[in-house]
């Protein structure tokens, strides 16, 4: 079957899209990608076996066409639309896949002259994580941006879509509630690539930079929503009582620089090392150095509806996880007995369970044998991708009569 995926983004990195391409390669369907081109990427090329095709857009342009999204000047999926069928009829595309929800306007209005079987990949509760990603909350964005609209739109969306492939079990219901048939809902979660994960080399430098320290780990991107303001409060909680603490925020974000600042006015610059955004490829390096890794995101409807692939790195790396008590945290830490949940936005009980694993190696050491058996035997992309690959043979099927 040739499945078009289609990318609101340029193809470096991502990790989810790169698990899905393979699982469905190696499964025997033909991936070809359409995705973006900043500048820096070729054009044309192949992954995995995968065709990927790039549409060249400067960044900028497209951050502000893409914000104007499901807005009066809706004008980003008329851009996206022409290039989709384009795409689809000089490939012979079979099914479309669409990522992330404001791209399914986008690949609903070109099915309209492609009519084929559209996939629906929700990566997160959008509409909610509206309410919480900075851009969105500032002039002049606020004034244009109506989540009553989103929500709507979401309904509808989803309604046309002929399967939804969601991230995390706890999304079922909410999808449920928008009169989304369950039989069309398939759960595919973002967990680890064992394959991937094990190609990946240690950089010795890294290790050695943190060897001396008791070091906190934070991968992923940055934004409030993150709670990672919440973990540099309890990092100055914590300075005076780990002697040798060091807390690592490997990513980048649009609050990077305000976190910056909140460090720098609390005394911190020494102890919390701002990395920035790092290549896939160096991200267990970073993880395999610290001694516990953090989850510290706000508690909402939107982390409560998603997971995070730091988790399952961490616990593949045989790392204690200190994470808020988002619902799908709660439900596999205390499940798999692989960390500890402490209370959103409260940095002081952040900083007590950083502390208890400090103080108790013995209780860390079982944490992190525990995680790294779950991700071994269940939390990793073999088991998830199975849910996939059985959505694109039933669709095969169908379309094969």
């Amino acid at each position: 079957m040739k499945i078009g995926m289609i990318l609101d983004n340029e193809f470096t990195g991502d990790l989810r899209v790169e698990n899905e391409i393979i699982s469905l390669q190696n499964a025997g369907h033909q991936v070809y990608l359409l995705c973006l081109n900043f500048g820096n990427q070729k054009p044309y090329e192949i992954f995995n076996g995968a065709k990927v095709f790039r549409i060249p857009i400067k960044e900028k342009i497209k951050k502000k066409l893409a914000g104007l999204n499901n807005t009066f000047f809706n004008f980003y999926p008329i851009f996206w639309s022409k290039h989709i069928v384009d795409f689809a009829k000089s490939n012979k595309i079979n099914a479309l896949h669409v990522h992330d929800l404001w791209m399914l306007n986008s690949g609903l209005r070109a099915n309209k002259k492609l009519n084929l079987p559209l996939v629906a990949d929700l990566h997160e509760n959008f509409v909610e994580a509206l309410n919480q990603y900075k851009y969105a909350n500032i002039f002049p964005n606020k004034l244009l941006i109506s989540k009553k609209r989103w929500s709507t739109s979401e309904k509808e969306w989803c309604q046309k879509a002929d399967a939804l492939i969601t991230v995390i079990d706890e999304a079922v219901e909410r999808y449920s509630g928008l009169g989304i048939e369950r039989e069309k809902i398939y759960v595919v979660p973002n967990y680890i690539n064992l394959k991937t994960f094990e190609k990946y080399s240690i950089e010795q430098t890294i290790i050695d930079k943190y060897s001396k320290y008791f070091t906190v780990v934070y991968t992923g991107g940055f934004d409030t929503h993150r709670g990672l303001e919440t973990l540099i409060d309890a990092t100055k909680i914590l300075v005076n009582r780990i002697d040798n603490l060091k807390v690592v925020l490997v990513g980048s974000g649009s609050n990077f620089n305000s976190l910056k600042q909140q460090a720098n006015k609390l005394a911190l610059t020494e102890i919390i090392d701002f990395e920035g955004w790092q290549n896939a490829a160096l991200l267990p390096s970073y993880i395999k150095a610290a001694d516990v890794g953090v989850i510290p995101h706000l508690k909402t409807k939107h982390t409560d509806n998603t997971i995070p692939h730091k988790l399952f790195h961490y616990m593949y790396f045989s790392k204690p996880v200190v994470a808020s008590n988002c619902n799908p945290l709660i439900r596999i830490l205390n499940k798999e007995q692989a960390g500890i949940i402490f209370n959103s936005g409260d940095a002081a009980d952040l900083a007590n369970k950083i502390l208890s694993i400090y103080k108790d190696k013995n209780l860390a050491k079982i944490y992190g044998e525990n995680g790294r058996k779950a991700v071994l035997s269940k939390y990793n992309w073999e088991k998830a991708s199975q849910k996939l690959i059985e959505l694109y043979d039933k669709l095969e099927k169908e379309l094969n009569g």
